[in-house]
């Protein structure tokens, strides 16, 4: 009897533990990562796919400069032309990034930004913004508003490449906010994903100058190449650590993943690409293709309504001019026919005594 009560007990206790013991989960648990704050969104919806300490406020270092290009595409066409200041290219810090353009060298503003993007060159990024914002007080009160109107809380600029200053901090949400912008501008989309450009000769320099991005992930060949990977901007400060802006075709979703405060540019690099992974392995993305498909709905039938009420404005204007002219024309029209009647009651009265003076 004993004995049977005990292997009753050990049935027990083995029905228990494996109803009560997890099965191992579809979905894993997001990799540890070495930045201290990370985001990954949906470029197109803006859902938030991963997130860790997304609002602690950090340095974003040469990150900063997809702000700079935004703003600088915002206030000038792509063939203008600009001419380095000595006073600008003296602004940045001695030996940090830079492509040591000469002063007096004058470059069009695709040129400059492709170099400042893909180099990281601080000297054109400060060339830059004292040619849109005449200094760089004026240019960081441009990238400030430009940065509310994308809906950024927790983020202050003041200079144009972000070379380390107290002053100027972000968030990787606020971030994720500036990345989002800076991938749905088709320029700066396509200079992002360049993995090398020519420069012209300029003015100053007579010889081609070759330009490589400095992003390793769409760089075939590299340790950190990552097929999906569609383009982005480094960054890499002592002070900031190492932070990224990286963007990622996935199940035909563009996806943006921001970075920082890594140990290092290479640990940027690693976090990014476990995050895509995990994310590549472990979401629904159906999910978001809905909710995308939802999005375009809502933004056609807020389109169309638009166009109605343009429509309606337009013909109401029409109308309106319609009416006014008329009103002007009625006048003289009101004035031709009582003229034309007085004339012939004029006529029927000297009918009429031409009539009784023959009566006689």
């Amino acid at each position: 009897m004993k004995q049977i009560k005990r292997i009753i007990n050990i049935l027990i206790i083995l029905l228990t533990a494996s109803f009560s013991t997890s099965p191992v989960s579809a979905v894993e648990s997001a990799p540890k990562i070495v930045g201290e704050s990370a985001i990954v969104i949906d470029v197109e919806t803006g859902d938030v796919l991963y997130e860790k300490n997304p609002d602690i406020k950090h340095y974003p270092a040469s990150i900063t400069k997809c702000m700079t290009a935004l703003v600088v595409l915002e206030n000038r066409d792509l063939d203008d032309t600009v001419e380095y200041s000595n006073e600008a290219l003296l602004s940045i810090e001695s030996g940090s990034s830079a492509a040591y353009i000469k002063p007096g060298e004058i470059m069009t503003v695709e040129e400059s930004l492709y170099v400042m993007m893909l180099h990281s060159a601080n000297d054109v990024a400060h060339g830059l913004a004292y040619e849109v914002g005449g200094d760089l007080p004026g240019f960081a009160q441009m990238m400030n508003k430009k940065a509310k109107e994308l809906g950024c809380t927790d983020t202050n600029f003041v200079n144009a490449s972000g070379l380390n200053d107290s002053n100027h901090y972000t968030t990787a949400s606020d971030i994720a906010k500036i990345a989002q912008a800076a991938y749905c501008n088709e320029i700066l989309q396509k200079i992002m994903g360049t993995v090398r450009y020519e420069q012209p000769a300029t003015n100053l320099t007579k010889n081609t100058r070759t330009w490589i991005n400095g992003n390793r992930m769409i760089r075939e060949g590299s340790e950190y190449y990552y097929e999906p990977c569609l383009g982005g901007k480094t960054g890499y400060t002592v002070a900031a650590g190492g932070t990224l802006i990286t963007y990622a075709r996935l199940h035909d979703r563009v996806l943006a993943c921001v970075i920082l405060k890594s140990q290092n540019s290479a640990k940027a690099y690693e976090d990014s690409i476990k995050l895509y992974k995990y994310i590549d392995e472990n979401k629904d993305f159906s999910v978001y293709q809905q909710r995308s498909v939802e999005q375009k709905n809502k933004e056609s039938v807020e389109e169309n309504t638009q166009t109605q009420k343009t429509i309606m404005k337009e013909t109401g204007n029409i109308l309106k001019t319609a009416i006014e002219k008329i009103k002007d024309d009625w006048i003289l029209i009101v004035f031709i026919v009582l003229l034309f009647l007085y004339v012939k009651r004029r006529i029927h009265l000297k009918r009429k005594a031409i009539a009784r003076e023959k009566a006689r």
